[in-house]
């Protein structure tokens, strides 16, 4: 498995996407709980954080060689 900036465009590997796009959800659950319950700071830093999460797994792709 390579990391890296070069590596964005190239695929993910499935056991990265699966686990990025759970904690995506989870974070997008966390984040409507908390805006409703009045604690928007928090629901702000979660939703960057599921952002940010995501990204980083663009940056990983399969060890083709």
């Amino acid at each position: 498995m390579k990391f890296g900036l070069k590596q964005y465009w190239k695929p993910t590997p499935k056991k990265i996407r699966k686990f990025a796009d759970s904690l995506s959800a989870a974070a997008l659950a966390v984040s409507a709980f908390t805006f409703v319950q009045d604690f928007k700071v928090v629901a702000y830093i979660v939703l960057a954080a599921a952002f940010i999460g995501k990204f980083f797994s663009n940056l990983f792709s399969e060890d083709n060689g």
